[in-house]
């Protein structure tokens, strides 16, 4: 009997503590804060994804539409609002998965069927991922060194996609893994060379 009473004085607790935040406005801005973090506008994706890279004077074409950690990789997501392209940026927690010698190597093809082995079991599982060329072009200040990919995949809606993976170098140091796809028959290297060309590196604020 106690239990119970106590249980039952917690209801109640709980139902005024509610009301209460009902009536003082709390709950309407909690749910804006829950929308907020669902939902987040473009200059609140801006703020959080500029401690990795500045993306503030990207066309208004494109939108930022993810920035994840996903098994202590930095992701950041932009797509192309007419074609659905993806533009994604990596930050890897291992600086070497993945280096612009990597990439304009001859051994690349084997490099990323050891990157895909590694992660067969993650996030997304690649049946088949193929580098069909080699190529390069200019973004984030700099000559970045890419390899077209053609790829299957088979627990995603997307199944077959093409597109480039490249690598850049930034000041601090460290290598960021950008990538462009879209469905097969659907990718456009303009698309990617017009948005990394406008992608920016952070400003270091430690020597200002």
């Amino acid at each position: 009997m106690k239990g119970c009473l106590s249980l039952i004085i917690k209801l109640i607790i709980a139902v005024l503590v509610f009301f209460g935040l009902v009536h003082i406005g709390a709950i309407d801005y909690l749910k804006d804060k829950l929308d907020d973090y669902r939902n987040p506008s473009q200059e609140q994706m801006l703020d959080k994804t500029k401690d990795v890279i500045d993306l503030s004077q990207i066309d208004d074409e494109y939108s930022i539409d993810k920035n994840l950690k996903i098994l202590k990789n930095r992701m950041i997501i932009a797509d192309h609002n007419a074609t659905g392209q993806k533009m994604i940026m990596i930050e890897p927690k291992d600086e070497d998965i993945l280096t612009k010698q990597d990439i304009e190597s001859k051994e690349i093809q084997k490099k990323i069927d050891d990157i895909r082995a590694k992660y067969k079991y993650k996030v997304v599982k690649f049946d088949t991922l193929n580098v069909t060329k080699h190529g390069s072009f200019d973004g984030i200040n700099q000559k970045i060194p890419y390899v077209k990919i053609s790829a299957s995949i088979s627990n995603l809606p997307m199944k077959d996609i093409e597109g480039i993976v490249g690598v850049a170098e930034l000041q601090n140091g460290k290598n960021m893994i950008v990538i462009s796809v879209n469905e097969k028959g659907k990718y456009s290297q303009i698309i990617t060379e017009a948005f990394y060309k406008k992608v920016q590196e952070c400003k270091d604020d430690t020597n200002s």
